[in-house]
């Protein structure tokens, strides 16, 4: 596979540290065809290999939150491709396994979503519950189970998604922001965020 296709590639440590999951983007080779995210699980002492065809692949549903229930475990909420507002979310759940990994996967599809809004933030707090930034002007609260965090070295990427309602039909609303600011990177990985790596 070629490399040059390869693009927002992370990876997320499990609880012991003993293994690493890499989450990408695989752009399609051909002018009108469709990329696609995949999954791979490494022993964390492993290079990963991006040219490698060996991993895990949901379809071409979109995978926006991924955590570690446990070493061998992990809990997945897909976007459906080409999902519309439903009765309930998520529509559908399911497990699934890869190599020694089960992945419980919950299915939704999507409401609306946003732009990406920059907040150079003063202070933050993490609980077991909630996140919060703060700046002179502004506090901005998160609920740990309604967001995904990707670390780089100065920035905090983080996603919120919330369950919304349109004509009583329900789909998920996404909210991205740009944290701006010096932080501890340990602070978030406890939390089992992402930090982006380079292909």
């Amino acid at each position: 596979m070629d490399k040059s296709l390869i693009s927002d590639a992370e990876k997320l440590t499990s609880p012991n540290g003993q293994f690493t999951l890499y989450r990408y983007f695989i752009e399609s080779p051909m002018a009108f065809g469709s990329g696609f995210s995949v999954i791979k699980v490494l022993d964390s002492r492993n290079k990963c290999d991006y040219t490698d065809r060996d991993f895990f692949r949901l379809d071409n549903n979109s995978p926006f939150f991924i955590k570690w229930k446990n070493n061998d475990t992990l809990i997945v909420k897909c976007l459906v491709d080409g999902g519309e507002l439903a009765d309930k979310q998520p529509i559908k759940r399911e497990i699934k396994k890869w190599k020694r990994w089960t992945f419980d996967v919950e299915y939704y599809s999507m409401y609306s979503t946003t732009a990406e809004v920059t907040f150079p933030f003063d202070s933050y707090s993490i609980s077991d519950s909630f996140i919060t930034f703060k700046s002179k002007k502004d506090t901005l609260i998160f609920s740990n189970d309604e967001v995904q965090i990707s670390l780089d070295s100065n920035n905090i990427f983080l996603t919120e998604f919330k369950v919304d309602t349109f004509n009583s039909k329900l789909g998920l609303a996404f909210s991205h922001y740009d944290f701006q600011n010096n932080y501890n990177q340990n602070d978030f990985l406890k939390h089992q965020s992402f930090v982006k790596v380079k292909p």
